[in-house]
């Protein structure tokens, strides 16, 4: 009987789905977390580049769901839309506040590691300029490219995400990945340079 009901569920449509979860249908709770879960973390830890502080992140953003369900109104946009948007906006938050810290999580990782500290130090630096990079672009390139590449979305489910045509997805997504060419091409020769 749970299989069934687990196979229905994911023949819901948005607004069935949202019914369930405003009375807290459990097996709608879990559905949400199945099939969102493990692209929701990707996408959160590309934006706060810590997977512990994704996790907890993506925790709130279920609890959250389950606190605004009842304001939640159907509008063509995909409940997923919805969903990303709290995550995101968690996300930001958190980059926000943890601005300062990051520099200090730096020299952590680069102590604890048991392997070689240039590697460390120079992986780190590769991580943060792709950051600045993405940091850099507009937020239509930059959850164009989280959603694709990060996330694992197609053309398609981005656009539906994002409420946009496949082709303005597709020319965002050039855009940025052209953009990111540059600065990083850019980036890597100030390095060579002694910079």
């Amino acid at each position: 009987m749970q299989i069934s009901a687990r196979r229905c569920m994911g023949c819901m449509d948005d607004t069935e789905l949202v019914d369930r979860l405003k009375r807290f249908d459990p097996q709608a709770v879990s559905w949400i977390v199945e099939r969102y879960g493990a692209a929701l973390h990707r996408y959160v830890t590309a934006i706060v580049a810590d997977p512990h502080l994704a996790e907890d992140i993506v925790a709130e953003t279920y609890a959250r769901m389950l606190e605004r369900i009842g304001d939640y109104k159907v509008t063509g946009a995909p409940f997923r839309a919805w969903l990303y948007r709290i995550a995101h906006n968690l996300a930001i938050n958190a980059v926000t506040r943890n601005r300062s810290a990051s520099d200090d999580l730096t020299l952590a990782r680069a102590e604890a590691s048991s392997g070689n500290p240039a590697e460390i130090f120079e992986r780190e630096d590769l991580h943060q300029a792709l950051r600045r990079a993405l940091q850099a672009l507009t937020e239509e390139q930059q959850q164009v490219l989280l959603l694709r590449f990060v996330a694992g979305l197609s053309i398609a489910e981005a656009a539906q995400q994002l409420q946009r045509s496949e082709g303005s997805v597709k020319q965002l997504q050039l855009r940025g990945l052209r953009a990111l060419g540059r600065m990083l091409g850019a980036a890597e020769a100030e390095v060579g340079n002694g910079r």
